[in-house]
């Protein structure tokens, strides 16, 4: 017997045509080789959630006619370049272990850090001398090293990441990377025509989804249910609502044109003069949902493609 299916890969969709049952997951990548030019070694293909073995049939993950497996993987050349990228940033900078047996007892506006804060953080920040507008690129990094909630996830989960880095432009199809569990994390910063720099809730999300990858390589459910729940908590650990913060974790970055987050200290009663209020627990709750209904499931599989982990 035999069934034809469908490929999914970023937007496209390969139509396989009539195959046997009897094939295998690596006759498929064979075939998708010659037609994504993505290396068999490279290819993830998922079926309802879960990750095909190689040695799978279609007959044994019960595929069914006209079905559609997504693919995940990057074509080699956007590989080799985001390798020749991070070798270039590694003869840059280096972390050095000087840094962390000796720490800034300060920040840059005087007041004490905790050896938790030091300890748990971004050791170094690194920007690309190539282009302009590299004191905002270095600004954007630094807001997010000082991020009331990355920091608060990195002292919760005991995170400690070597090097913080922008990620080459040029490099469309992929958003960031984790290098060696938390050696090296790279942002995409800039938009594509260089004109200026993406949205910071946008590259956050990112950040954490690289995060994620601390603890869960493969971006399988383990990974998506940690990942949602960073989301969770980078809104409950620093969420402001008419001045009032909930939960402190530390010094943060204040910007001189702070973005609007949209969501107002109280209740407005239509036909009625002003607000009714609404307890910190209420507020965080609101929040977590705005973050749970801003993190939707085409961002999930878009970070999951544009992931060069």
């Amino acid at each position: 017997m035999s069934i034809d299916f469908k490929v999914a890969y970023k937007g496209t969709t390969y139509a396989l045509g009539q195959w046997p049952l009897s094939a295998t997951i690596d006759d498929v990548k064979d075939w998708l080789e010659t037609e994504t030019s993505i290396l068999k070694q490279g290819q993830k293909l998922l079926w309802k959630g879960k990750v095909l073995t190689n040695d799978a049939t279609l007959e044994s993950i019960g595929i069914i006619p006209d079905a559609k497996i997504m693919l995940m993987g990057s074509p080699q050349q956007q590989i080799d370049a985001v390798h020749s990228m991070d070798r270039t940033l590694q003869q840059r900078a280096k972390v050095t272990a000087a840094f962390a047996r000796h720490p800034k007892k300060r920040t840059a506006a005087g007041s004490s850090r905790s050896l938790q804060d030091v300890r748990y953080t971004f050791h170094q920040i690194t920007v690309l001398p190539e282009f302009q507008g590299q004191d905002k690129a270095r600004k954007l990094l630094e807001r997010l090293r000082d991020d009331r909630g990355i920091q608060g996830i990195m002292q919760h989960y005991k995170w400690s990441v070597g090097e913080l880095a922008e990620l080459s432009p040029f490099e469309h199809a992929i958003l960031g990377y984790n290098r060696n569990a938390g050696e090296r994390i790279a942002l995409r910063l800039r938009t594509d025509d260089l004109s200026g720099f993406r949205h910071y809730d946008t590259i956050r999300k990112v950040l954490l989804h690289e995060l994620t990858h601390n603890v869960w390589g493969d971006h399988d459910e383990n990974f998506h249910k940690l990942n949602r729940q960073l989301n969770k908590d980078v809104i409950t650990m620093d969420v402001t609502f008419g001045g009032r913060t909930l939960q402190a974790v530390g010094p943060h970055f204040e910007p001189e044109e702070e973005e609007e987050t949209g969501l107002a200290s109280g209740s407005h009663r239509l036909g009625g003069q002003g607000t009714i209020p609404i307890s910190i627990a209420e507020r965080r709750e609101r929040a977590v949902q705005a973050a749970m209904y801003r993190l939707t499931k085409q961002e999930e599989q878009e970070m999951d493609e544009g992931c060069g982990s």
